[in-house]
This record gives C-alpha cells, structure tokens and sequence, in this order.
C-alpha cells in the first residue's frame, strides 16, 4: 500500500466562488491534474464543484464549505508549496480560509503487526486477535495555539498485510486560526514531526 497525505482547508463561512474560473487557474498553475470536473452547484454545500482526479499522484476536490488536496508519496516534499499556492490562487478570487485538517496515512510493514500488538494489547483477555482498529484523541500545543490529534492503528487483513497508522489533525473547529504561512509551516512541522516519531518502530 502506498502513503498518502490529505489537506482540508476550510472556507471562511458564505464563501462563494466561480467554480470555473478557479479550476482554470489551478490547471494553469498545475497541468499535471489533468482535466477538471465541473458540477452543477446545489443547495447541498459538501457536494463538489470542482473534481481533479487524472492524476493518482496528486488530486483536488472543492466545495462551497472545503478545498481538499491529496497527494501520495510523489509529491510529499511539495505538499508545503502547493498548500500555500493554493492558499494565493483562491485569495486572488477573493476567498479565504479559517480552518485546516491534515491527515496521514502511513503503512508500516508487516513485522510491525506484531510490535503494535505487543504495544498496545497487552490485557491478559484480548488473545488471538486477527484484527484491530486502535484509535485515541489528544491536543498538540504549538507556538500558535493548540491542535486537535487523532491516532490511529488499523490492521485489515482481508486487503492489506501492512500496519496502517493513520493520523488526523486539525484546527479546533471553534476557533477562526490566523490562517498565514507562518501558522501552516508551523502546523505541518509539529504534526510531521509527531508522525515521525510515532512510526518510529
């Protein structure tokens, strides 16, 4: 199974664009995506605008509430530069951000089973286990505030063999963020960093 790393970046509330417009700009910026899907808008705002899903290395959905990349291991060094790109394009249609999410999904190979097993189950009644879906929630103080952290440690035998460690970050949901590059490098960095050192088996 392959890494991947998922960015929301969250709309400052009633944001309203062109959805044609925006794609246009993207695809200008980044002619790897391929061709955009655009839809119809509808009174549903989590429905999609704008689709880019040719590429498998990097991908983009939007709607009216979020704007979401997905990149995997191909372009991880990059994902820093298109968050902020991204951030720029969508400023120039006069939209803003108040909120992100970050979620990494990081396989582990498969001897690591085990040394999670050995972890994380070591309650003398739960024995013979094929399968587990382990998760905890924690706050991360940074320089700019505190961040809201899932962890999560899957095992799911029928499709893969790997250890799945899937973590999930975000800006609390209560709180508007300063959303500049300073807040999202430091962001990044912390959640890395975190990830970093929690696969480290």
């Amino acid at each position: 199974m392959k890494d991947t790393k998922e960015v929301v970046l969250f709309f400052k509330h009633n944001t309203v664009y062109k959805p044609l417009d925006v794609a246009k700009e993207l695809s200008n910026r980044y002619e790897e995506l391929g061709n955009p899907l655009i839809l119809p808008e509808t009174a549903n705002k989590k429905n999609p605008l704008i689709v880019f899903n040719e590429n498998k290395d990097f991908q983009i959905q939007a709607n009216l509430l979020t704007f979401t990349i997905v990149v995997n291991h191909n372009c991880f060094e990059r994902l820093a530069s298109i968050i902020f790109d991204v951030v720029d394009t969508l400023n120039e249609f006069g939209c803003s951000f108040v909120r992100i999410g970050y979620i990494s999904s990081v396989f582990l190979p498969p001897r690591c089973v085990d040394i999670a097993k050995e972890r994380f189950l070591k309650m003398d009644y739960i024995e013979d286990v094929t399968d587990f879906n382990l998760s905890w929630y924690k706050k991360i103080d940074t320089k700019y505030g505190a961040i809201n952290s899932w962890e999560r440690f899957i095992t799911d035998s029928a499709n893969f063999d790997d250890l799945l460690c899937q973590y999930d970050f975000n800006s609390p949901a209560k709180e508007e963020v300063d959303f500049n590059m300073k807040y999202i490098k430091e962001f990044l960095r912390v959640a890395d960093s975190y990830i970093a050192d929690r696969t480290d088996f």
